[in-house]
């Protein structure tokens, strides 16, 4: 069987694959760590909210009331910078994605390109086959009316 004459543009065009597929891999888990410290912020203003709450009941001073406050704006302002670079992440996320369906459908051009030069190096092969087996089969025939 001949080689592939694209056969070392498939390799290159995998191993790009495989690249953007561990790039893809790098910025998901980046994607995850910003949604999970949205989460564990979101987690936190929720105690300090519920805190808060029990506090009012019990009484509470102007101290702790004003340090609750500044918590409370310090932690929205957190939340709103982790929501814009999760934002961020996402269109990162989502270039990457789309850098590896272009590098996968480039691959898959190739190797279709193989399959088919394959299935036309067995149709030769084939053709040939049959070519000799018919010369074979018409010396056999003269050989017998001879």
């Amino acid at each position: 069987m001949p080689r592939f004459s694209l056969e070392t543009a498939l390799k290159v065009r995998e191993r790009l694959e495989k690249l953007y597929q561990k790039a893809l891999a790098e910025q998901v888990q980046l994607e995850q760590q910003h949604r999970d410290r949205k989460k564990l912020m979101e987690e936190a203003l929720d105690v300090h909210n519920n805190d808060l709450d029990k506090a009012k009941a019990d009484g509470v001073t102007i101290n702790q009331l004003l340090m609750g406050g500044n918590f409370q704006q310090r932690i929205k302002q957190h939340l709103e910078l982790t929501q814009v670079q999760l934002n961020e992440q996402l269109e990162v996320v989502e270039l990457k994605r789309h850098e590896l369906t272009q590098a996968t459908q480039k691959k898959r051009v190739l190797e279709i390109l193989k399959e088919k030069e394959i299935e036309k190096f067995k149709a030769e092969t084939e053709r040939l086959d049959r070519l000799e087996a018919d010369e074979i089969a018409q010396n056999y025939r003269r050989n017998i009316q001879n």
